[in-house]
């Protein structure tokens, strides 16, 4: 599997998707979000950023960064200051799943 190294004051986050079942099972489409941010976890910090760790769960926005595509997942590339916060607390992330394309 690939990976990618951040540098500088770069984040690399796996693009997180949130899923929506309808009671009859049918799974809304993630264009049909209506989330006015991303979510993703991080997957590498450059040297330059000190407050957020390999593995956090961070918000962003959703159109800030750079998409690329390794081994068929989407990830972004954020300046640093593209990053909102850090989501805590488990709750959140039970319908996120990972994006692949």
């Amino acid at each position: 599997m690939k990976t990618v190294k951040a540098v500088k004051d770069k984040v690399v986050v796996e693009v997180l998707k949130s899923e929506e079942k309808t009671e009859g099972g049918i799974i809304v489409p993630a264009t049909a979000e209506k989330d006015p941010q991303g979510y993703g976890r991080v997957i590498s910090v450059g040297e330059e950023v000190t407050t957020i760790k390999e593995g956090d769960i961070v918000l962003f926005a959703k159109f800030g960064g750079q998409d690329i595509l390794i081994d068929r997942q989407v990830m972004k590339v954020l300046m640093y200051n593209e990053v909102y916060g850090i989501l805590e607390g488990a709750a959140e992330l039970v319908n996120l799943t990972i994006s692949r394309t």
